[in-house]
């Protein structure tokens, strides 16, 4: 192990105190005291371990507290017994009450304590063969107290589990997903990340009270998972899916959500069970249009499967217009919804059914493209008798849309040709209320 690789280890530690610990155990090592390194790696990893157990205690939780009572209890008894049995016991503690450590991580820290008796108890072995371990043994043991100790955040799974139901249910939890990334996430052990995880699918497909704004929060925080590490994302996702379907608690809420949730993802569709798929088919035949909408189907856009995703677009073109506006406002991909949009703008029937459309297409505004500003000329354009234009908010509501709008040179071209036909089509009709002044100067950039 190179001095530059011992300086790294020493620069990950969390816990200031094992920082000077460690660069006893680094002197031992470089001087070939291999014995007394070993000794004082396992006296850092036990002063590790309580600093993150202390730690865990000042911030409420309720078996760290408990260890830690009786730990001050036998110290200001000065109860040697007690303090032995605490060492003894530390690695259980951590691994089973605490989820600190990880079972493989508790066996490797137990051979470290091993080897460690053997080198500060000589009477373990008879007095010809003592215990002289070699550098790679040190090396080995120092790795191994590295990563499952002294560079992990004091963070015990059950509290951070707890931790994150409070806080994804509470008024403050921030909109950014780089939040629950750099607090719950990166910090926690693998073990840990795969509960979380689950949870946060549970939450996203069977929210607590039915709050959909825990479920929404839960569903962008597993698309937060999802994008950096997919792979435990699926694995947990078809984890919870099979484990319900097994326990026959997927049901029909269930279903509709997961389309809404991950149904845009390939994923969805190679972990669902294919009994669960059976009766999701057989249930968008049935469903009534209502309950999609309650149960958040739009959320992700079109299924990325080939059926569903045309059944998708039939459901979304027999909407209501008082059911698109709401999926469209539950959806995070309302691009797919566009061409249905503008298909009712053209067939507008009325100035208020017009001006109704209009809102819906404003709902979309982010995601227009250079094609759907050319096609809203054209259904502007094309619609019967005029609604559109003739239409009392057309303006303010084209104007809200421009603002909104990705600006391109290209877009701007389109803008300014429905702004000029708008005006002429106004001339021409010499009705001076349907100039479209406003609009022009805006699109122009004079307003």
């Amino acid at each position: 192990m190179s001095l530059r690789d011992l300086e790294q280890i020493q620069h990950d530690i969390v816990e200031p105190r094992t920082r000077a610990l460690f660069a006893e155990i680094v002197k031992c090592y470089e001087g070939g005291a291999h014995r007394a390194a070993l000794v004082s790696l396992w006296i850092a990893v036990i002063a590790d371990l309580t600093a993150k157990i202390r730690h865990l205690a000042e911030s409420g939780d309720g078996e760290a507290r408990e260890v830690v009572s009786g730990l001050d209890k036998a110290l200001a008894n000065q109860s040697v017994s007690k303090v032995q049995e605490y060492e003894r016991t530390i690695l259980d503690v951590a691994e089973q009450r605490l989820s600190m450590l990880l079972p493989r991580e508790r066996v490797e820290l137990e051979r470290l304590n091993e080897d460690r008796n053997l080198c500060a108890h000589p009477g373990y072995v008879d007095e010809v063969e003592l215990f002289v371990p070699d550098a790679e043994a040190v090396r080995a043991h120092l790795i191994a107290a590295h990563r499952a100790v002294f560079s992990q955040r004091p963070l015990a799974g059950k509290r951070l589990l707890a931790t994150l139901e409070a806080e994804i249910e509470g008024e403050s939890w921030p909109s950014d997903a780089e939040y629950f990334l750099l607090r719950f996430l990166r910090p926690a052990r693998n073990s840990v990340k795969a509960n979380l995880t689950k949870v946060l699918i549970k939450h996203s497909l069977r929210p607590p009270d039915g709050s959909n704004r825990t479920a929404r929060r839960a569903r962008n925080s597993v698309a937060a998972i999802s994008r950096e590490a997919p792979a435990l994302f699926e694995e947990s996702l078809g984890a919870v899916l099979q484990a319900w379907e097994t326990s026959a608690s997927l049901g029909d809420s269930e279903l509709i959500r997961a389309v809404g949730a991950y149904g845009a993802e390939s994923v969805l569709w190679s972990v669902l069970p294919g009994t669960g798929r059976s009766r999701l088919d057989a249930l968008l035949e049935r469903c009534d249009v209502e309950t999609l909408i309650d149960e958040r189907f739009f959320v992700s856009g079109p299924p990325r499967d080939e059926n569903l995703a045309a059944k998708y677009q039939q459901i979304v073109s027999e909407l209501s217009v008082e059911q698109v506006g709401r999926a469209v406002r539950q959806s995070v991909q309302r691009r797919p919804f566009i061409d249905s949009l503008l298909a009712r703008v053209e067939s507008s029937a009325s100035f208020r059914n017009a001006e109704e459309n209009l809102r819906l297409i404003e709902l979309c505004s982010a995601s227009l493209e250079l094609e759907d500003v050319v096609r809203l000329r054209e259904a502007i354009q094309a619609n019967a008798r005029d609604q559109v234009r003739l239409a009392g908010g057309t303006e303010a509501i084209l104007s809200s849309i421009y603002s909104a709008a990705p600006p391109s040179a290209e877009v701007a071209v389109e803008w300014r040709a429905l702004a000029d036909w708008l005006r002429r089509r106004g001339i021409e009709s010499g009705d001076e209320y349907y100039l479209y002044e406003a609009f022009t100067d805006l699109v122009r950039g004079e307003g």
